[in-house]
């Protein structure tokens, strides 16, 4: 700013050496003059006035760098000369403050009276929202709340480089989030086009969703029927689990039930099951696994055969036959060290190339299949 010396057409450049406890100290020349903050009124001043008076907007603060007048800024409602931020001296209307300049060097304000009236008229700029805060995280929603400015009509925000969003008021509920990430907002407040007009963007905020939540390990979980080759499973129901994940050994399978059963199992083997509750990934995570061991049964020893009979002996040959035994896959037939097999439709067996009066010994088994029925004693 320009002091004009009174009774004289010459300019002088005054300006602020320093703003200190004590008051403002300012050199006009060859004279230097301090006021005392005590002795200073309150005066807001618009922003279109300080532009039209030759400061700048800077980061949300209106600067005259090139006569190095102390700083103004709005706090609130309210514009306020500062040096420091423990030092902020309210700003008169333009007219008290021309009074408080030549009060203080004696010197008049100059303006451009033309571009003050255009000014006077102009809209403000609202405030740049500030203050962001973060609450009611979770992994997929936050709500972001900022300072109000009674003059806005309302806001948009952006999150990262996204379309800008409209709200009423001074916070934004956030939803759709992925969890652990970090987004940036940046908000403006709006004006009514009238008496205020849009204010700056405001400086990114980052905020981080949280993480997942870990669901409930599946509870009791039991076996509930074991057989030769197969194991029946159950367990308690885990709140949000969309499925669960049921594996033995190295095999893995899914189900939406409580139970399952796992077939086609090895007689007498141990094994090893576990159960998990199977999260979403957008709000849940998966379990940890619930585990058991248990073997299934031995194989079931097959009936032997009964009625084993010699029907016909001859010279050289004897033929024998035998009652069928249930679930046999078929029978073993022997004389001495000799063996031989038949099919299970088939129950007789005729011994040929056997010595002249000679006594055998002769012997039959059901035979199993190995999965679930073990060979007859």
């Amino acid at each position: 700013l320009y002091g004009q010396s009174a009774g004289s057409n010459d300019i002088a450049l005054v300006k602020v050496e320093s703003v200190g406890v004590g008051g403002i100290n300012y050199n006009d020349t060859d004279n230097t003059f301090q006021y005392s903050f005590d002795e200073l009124t309150g005066i807001p001043v618009s922003a279109s006035v300080l532009t039209s008076s030759g400061f700048t907007l800077s980061n949300g603060v209106y600067v005259n760098d090139t006569i190095n007048f102390i700083k103004v800024k709005l706090i609130g409602a309210q514009w306020f000369w500062y040096a420091n931020a423990d030092t902020c001296i309210p700003v008169p209307y333009l007219h008290e403050l021309q009074s408080l300049y030549k009060e203080l060097t004696g010197n008049t304000l100059a303006v451009d009276e033309d571009a003050l009236l255009i000014a006077l008229d102009s809209a403000i700029v609202l405030s740049t929202p500030t203050d962001f805060a973060a609450s009611d995280t979770t992994p997929n929603t936050v709500t972001i709340s900022w300072l109000e400015d009674a003059d806005a009509e309302g806001y948009e925000y952006q999150i990262d480089n996204g379309a800008w969003v409209e709200v009423d008021v001074a916070k934004a509920e956030l939803t759709g989030l992925t969890y652990s990430t970090t987004y940036k907002i940046r908000v403006k407040a709006i004006g009514d086009n009238k008496n205020f007009i849009n204010s700056p963007k405001s400086e990114e905020y980052s905020f981080t969703t949280a993480a997942l939540i870990v669901l409930d390990a599946p509870a009791n979980l039991t076996a509930t029927e074991v057989g030769v080759n197969e194991i029946t499973i159950t367990w308690g129901e885990v709140a949000n689990a969309t499925e669960y994940e049921v594996q033995i050994g190295e095999t893995t399978y899914t189900t939406d039930q409580l139970t399952y059963q796992f077939t086609s199992l090895d007689a007498d083997t141990e094994y090893n099951i576990s159960v998990k509750a199977v999260g979403d990934d957008v709000t849940y995570d998966d379990s940890a696994l619930s585990a058991i061991s248990e073997t299934t049964d031995p194989l079931i020893v097959l009936d032997a055969p009964a009625d084993l009979t010699a029907t016909e002996v001859g010279e050289n040959y004897v033929t024998v036959t035998w009652s069928a035994v249930a679930n046999a896959a078929e029978y073993e037939v022997a004389v001495g060290a000799t063996t031989d097999t038949v099919a299970a439709e088939t129950l007789t067996y005729q011994f040929t190339t056997l010595d002249v009066n000679t006594e055998y010994t002769f012997s039959v088994k059901a035979v199993g299949d190995g999965v679930t029925y073990g060979d007859s004693l």
